[in-house]
């Protein structure tokens, strides 16, 4: 899959559109910068019955920020691209009572990444990513997300 560009909309079409939990999650796509991707989600979506966030909703939005942040950087190289996540590690660490605040950086692997893909068509990667609470890390995800071109 490719998106037409590397815009915040074109993920958040991707998002709602290919995986249909994102809509009812209420995932926004917030911001990128080329490095960082920053999504969203309500509190009220993804609720559970302590009234903090739901940690399956929590395992959903860091993993696909991951997922997403591979998809624009798939489209900047101008390659069509599946991506799945093949593995990780979580931690929970506070409960979350407020809107869901998650943010996904590439690693410092990620040109060597770009180069592998471009040059046998398929590549892996480990990602980082996490929820923030107030300034502080309340889950922590390291994902391994595996992209081959398509085409």
């Amino acid at each position: 899959m490719q998106l037409p560009d590397a815009t915040i909309e074109s993920l958040q079409h991707a998002y709602h559109t290919l995986i249909p939990i994102s809509q009812h999650m209420g995932i926004q796509v917030v911001s990128y910068d080329g490095a960082c991707l920053r999504v969203t989600a309500p509190l009220e979506n993804n609720i559970n019955h302590q009234q903090s966030a739901f940690g399956g909703s929590l395992f959903s939005l860091v993993a696909l920020a991951g997922w997403g942040i591979l998809q624009l950087k798939t489209a900047e190289l101008g390659l069509d691209c599946n991506t799945v996540i093949a593995g990780g590690e979580v931690g929970y660490h506070l409960p979350v009572f407020a809107e869901l605040v998650c943010e996904c950086r590439l690693p410092d692997e990620y040109a060597a990444f770009a180069s592998r893909l471009t040059d046998t068509g398929k590549a892996s990667i480990l990602l980082d990513t996490g929820i923030i609470l107030d300034g502080a890390s309340a889950m922590t995800f390291s994902g391994k997300y595996v992209v081959r071109q398509t085409r």
